[in-house]
């Protein structure tokens, strides 16, 4: 592929040519599709089965890994390997040494290490149902030494165990095998997902969830400027070629949202980008920013036409919803 119809693939989120009113038939057959819901933090996205996906979760801007499904038996040995590795100076990641182990609530461990003036927690949150959990918080200083621990204490009261295929309870914030209900404090929260789909190869899905503090422009403002930005010769030609299928409001459940649905052709392959984006509620765990995405690798797209695309992002956009 050239290094200008990479360039155009890269662009296609941001680029507007011509607007079509085209809309999708509804009946395009999808019957032999298995789908499967799946939550990530505060919403639930049907996928393909044995689509393969991954994620990350934060909270308080942290990020929070599933590390065992046998956690009272490797709690111990986890720590203690750490414990040893920050002695000798030898744990990856850091140059602190290891200054002291505080025991938390359900099992859970928190392993404080320092550099100088600087702190760095590592956390292990275990759950009533035999799952490990670790985080890692640096560069903390002496003002932020005793509210983190605090925060430390409120994770480890607030995770749960949580079968995949089942739906959090209501107000948590659905994380790899588990959930976070926090009350009344609600600290930051984000995920980010990408999924490979299954029996689509040259086709990704992706979705970020976000709490917000400020409002960013909106998806089609973006759009737009872009789209005047004055992009001239041969990318431009290039980027004429590229078609907007579709350009319009949407509401995920009572949550008012902008999509932009963009193909175009290079090198006799099919290359599509829709976007599905809301701007969050500011300070809101409940109705936070959301994009939502559907793209195409550099090997080009395995569907028969913009009908069936649009529709099948149509189905997976439909099972958009925040979990109550």
């Amino acid at each position: 592929m050239s290094i200008a119809n990479i360039a155009l693939i890269s662009l296609m989120a941001l680029l507007y040519a011509q607007l079509s009113t085209a809309q999708p038939p509804q009946d395009i057959n999808m019957r032999n599709v298995d789908w499967q819901t799946r939550y990530y933090g505060r919403f639930k996205l049907d996928l393909p089965k044995n689509s393969e996906d991954s994620a990350y979760y934060k909270i308080y801007n942290e990020k929070i890994d599933l590390i065992s499904k046998n956690g009272k038996k490797d709690i111990e040995s986890k720590t203690e390997e750490l414990v040893g590795q920050l002695k000798q100076g030898k744990a990856r990641g850091t140059y602190s040494r290891y200054e002291k182990t505080i025991l938390l609530d359900n099992g859970s461990v928190l392993i404080v290490s320092k550099l100088e003036k600087l702190y760095t927690f590592n956390c292990f949150f275990l759950t009533s149902k035999n799952t490990l959990y670790r985080m890692t918080v640096s560069a903390l200083n002496e003002a932020d030494y005793k509210g983190a621990i605090d925060k430390m204490k409120m994770i480890s009261n607030a995770i749960h165990f949580r079968s995949p295929q089942n739906a959090p309870p209501a107000g948590a914030f659905a994380i790899e095998a588990g959930y976070l209900k926090f009350s009344p404090q609600q600290p930051a929260e984000s995920v980010y997902m990408g999924s490979q789909i299954a029996g689509h190869p040259g086709t990704y899905v992706s979705l970020l969830t976000q709490r917000v503090s400020q409002l960013e422009e909106p998806l089609f403002t973006r759009f737009d400027k872009q789209k005047n930005s004055g992009i001239s010769g041969a990318l431009s030609e290039l980027i004429n070629k590229t078609k907007t299928l579709r350009k319009q409001s949407r509401m995920i459940g009572a949550l008012p949202a902008q999509e932009i649905a963009i193909m175009t052709e290079a090198d006799g392959k099919l290359f599509y980008n829709f976007q599905l984006e809301y701007q969050g509620t500011v300070k809101s765990n409940s109705s936070p920013y959301f994009a939502l995405e559907m793209g195409t690798h550099e090997v080009g797209s395995d569907f028969k036409s913009n009908e069936e695309a649009l529709a099948f992002w149509d189905r997976v956009v439909n099972s958009l919803k925040p979990v109550p």
